[in-house]
C-alpha cells in the first residue's frame, strides 16, 4: 500500500469513529428531550390536580373519579420519566445508587447525595460491593509489603 492508501485508511477509520460518537451524543440529546417534554407534563398535570383539588374544597363537589384518573395518569408520567432518566444514565455509564436512586459518575465510590457505598459492574457483570474492591486493594498492598 502506498501513502495515499493508508491515509484514506487513516481517514475513513477517523470518519466512523466520529460518527459512532456524534450518534451517542444525538441519542443522548433525544433522551434528554424526551425527559423535558414529560417533566413539562407532569408539571401541567399538577397544576391541574391543584386546581381539580381547590374546586373541590371550594364548591364542596366530589372529584374522586377525576382526580383518581389523574393521579393514575400522574403515575404512568412518572414511570417513564424514570424510564427515560435509566436509559439516558445507562448511556452515560452513571452507576445508580441503589439506597437513594441519585446517578453518580462511573468511577464514583460513594453517592454524591447519601454517601452510601456504590455497587461497581465487573466486567463478567457480577456485582462488587466497594468493600470488596477496598478489601481487595488492601490484600494486594499488603502482599506487596512482604
Amino acid at each position: 500500500m502506498s501513502m495515499i492508501d493508508d491515509v484514506w485508511v487513516n481517514a475513513k477509520s477517523a470518519a466512523e469513529s466520529v460518527g459512532k460518537k456524534a450518534g451517542k451524543v444525538l441519542d443522548r440529546s433525544k433522551l434528554r428531550l424526551a425527559i423535558m417534554d414529560v417533566k413539562a407534563e407532569l408539571s401541567k398535570q399538577y397544576r391541574v390536580l391543584g386546581k381539580l383539588c381547590y374546586e373541590a374544597y371550594k364548591t364542596g363537589k366530589d372529584y374522586t373519579t377525576g382526580r383518581q384518573s389523574l393521579l393514575e395518569h400522574i403515575a404512568e408520567l412518572n414511570k417513564q420519566l424514570d424510564a427515560l432518566r435509566d436509559m439516558l444514565a445507562n448511556s452515560e455509564k452513571k452507576v445508580k445508587c441503589s439506597s437513594c436512586g441519585t446517578y453518580n459518575p462511573p468511577k464514583a465510590l460513594f453517592c454524591s447525595k447519601c454517601g452510601a457505598r456504590l455497587i461497581v459492574k465487573s466486567s463478567g457483570e457480577e456485582d462488587l460491593s466497594q468493600q470488596e474492591l477496598l478489601d481487595f486493594a488492601e490484600t494486594i498492598l499488603d502482599e506487596e509489603e512482604l
